[in-house]
């Protein structure tokens, strides 16, 4: 039996592999470890057991019912949690063990003092690239035209970046983000969200990148958005305030890929139109998905 159990967060009606991507990257960690993989499907507590050295929690959700029952089944195993999300709390059941008296590693893309774990319950801290996990998971080719895209969710925090940019821009978001983005007077081009493991990235030319203001001083590396983009052939177009983090990824960025405003952005695109992403950047994507694997194998023990 396999040492070491990995427990993702997230819900699905059967047992079969997932789009999600916390849930890839739940997959990705349990086969580099050689280990057991749950997640909240409907038979997952149907067959508790114990016997594990290492418990590894990937992501946390409010909606996993994976039952406490595999951490009292493993009362000596040493546990972890894998996030690259700084507004998330703790897994339900790890936060269970840890009231009990358990403690554990953290395994993060950002600095414990931007998170919302309770730091009382934490034996270490580590910061590794965990959004270097999807880089190569789907290639696609790039359909090289003069289209920009931002896609994601509404966050408070990049209003600001929101009302600079949206006027005119092609936009894709959950419908329910819609009039929270409206109420910003901006007017861009919504589009259904967009299944980019399936080719849908690789028809933009380009993918506008910005972040949380809170990660312009909190280092968190390269959002997932870039290796998508890299995967998808989607050049990335930087807002100036990520700065900071593009200093201190070592990514060789070309300087005019960093914006500061529309005009900005279409003077890129004329620059840069046709252009793909150099051998540099796809090789160092693939060392640093290597090296958070091996640095994952070289923690849980």
């Amino acid at each position: 039996m396999a040492k070491t159990l990995v427990i993702d967060s997230h819900k699905s009606s059967n047992d079969k592999p997932a789009a999600n991507l916390h849930w890839q990257n739940a997959r990705m960690i349990a086969d580099a470890l050689d280990g057991d993989l749950i997640w909240s499907y409907p038979t997952v507590n149907d067959n508790v057991h114990g016997g594990y050295d290492s418990i590894v929690f990937v992501h946390a959700s409010h909606y996993a019912y994976t039952d406490y029952a595999w951490l009292e089944a493993s009362p000596d195993a040493k546990l972890y949690y894998v996030t690259n999300e700084y507004n998330l709390g703790e897994p339900r059941t790890l936060w269970m063990a840890a009231k009990a008296g358990r403690k554990y590693t953290v395994l993060a893309n950002h600095p414990h003092h931007i998170s919302k774990v309770v730091m009382k319950y934490v034996d270490d801290w580590q910061m590794l690239n965990l959004n270097a996990l999807v880089y190569g998971n789907y290639t696609y080719e790039n359909a090289r035209n003069r289209e920009c895209v931002y896609y994601g969710s509404y966050r408070d925090d990049r209003k600001k970046y929101f009302k600079k940019y949206f006027d005119g821009l092609t936009v894709s978001t959950h419908s329910k983000n819609r009039p929270k983005i409206d109420l910003l007077d901006v007017a861009p081009k919504y589009v259904n969200r967009l299944d980019i493991q399936n080719g849908d990235l690789a028809q933009f030319g380009f993918s506008l990148y910005i972040e949380d203001e809170k990660t312009h001083t909190a280092y968190n590396y390269l959002a997932n958005r870039f290796y998508e983009s890299l995967n998808s052939g989607a050049l990335c177009l930087f807002d100036e305030s990520c700065e900071n983090t593009l200093g201190l990824c070592g990514y060789p960025i070309e300087r005019d890929q960093v914006i500061k405003s529309s005009t900005d952005m279409l003077d890129a695109i004329d620059a840069f139109a046709g252009t793909k992403w150099s051998a540099d950047i796809l090789a160092m994507a693939a060392k640093d998905k290597q090296l958070t694997l091996d640095t994952i194998r070289s923690i849980v023990s």
